[in-house]
């Protein structure tokens, strides 16, 4: 049972990282949670049995940056930057057509 928590753990904590990566925004928190949840029952479990508890503490590592990034990411500001040159290209694209619109096909 404690291996099958770590697998889980594991799994969701790195899930839970790359979910914070990409633009999941909160929702990468549902991943982030169950894992330590998972985590700490495996934690508790691994003490009672005297085993070592190593990895368990790599994983809380790994869910403490996926938790640092989750709410990097959910409290940065969005900003949409002007790019001038492509501001340009769309007022070429509309002379172009402008002319193509007023050339006058005769059948």
């Amino acid at each position: 049972m404690r291996l099958l928590l770590i697998i889980l753990s594991t799994i969701l904590a790195i899930l839970g990282v790359a979910m914070s990566i990409l633009p999941f925004g909160s929702i990468a928190l549902i991943p982030i949670v169950l894992s330590f949840v998972f985590g700490l029952i495996a934690f508790k479990m691994a003490n009672k049995e005297g085993k070592s508890v190593t990895l368990i503490k790599v994983i809380f590592f790994l869910i403490i940056i996926a938790t640092g990034l989750t709410i990097y990411n959910t409290f940065q500001p969005n900003e949409i930057v002007e790019d001038s040159e492509s501001v340009e290209n769309e007022k070429i694209s509309d002379e172009d057509m402008e002319e193509l619109e007023s050339i006058e096909i005769e059948d």
